[in-house]
């Protein structure tokens, strides 16, 4: 059983020490409300913030969510 609160929080805990992967992960829970309200723009937030680092993923989001 996936715990998306739990995840939430580790994944909150991980882009404190700015973790890219964390941050796309983040990203995309808000983009498909997965724990959270969904939000594009705060989904957006955390793709540019992975992105910013060099995050493929990241940057490929960013191009599908605009």
């Amino acid at each position: 059983k996936q715990d998306y609160q739990k995840a939430l929080e580790y994944y909150k805990l991980s882009t404190e020490q700015n973790y890219d992967e964390a941050q796309y992960c983040l990203g995309q829970m808000y983009e498909k409300g997965l724990g959270v309200p969904a939000d594009k723009a705060e989904a957006q937030k955390w793709y540019e913030k992975a992105a910013a680092q060099g995050h493929e993923e990241a940057k490929a989001a960013l191009e599908n969510i605009k």
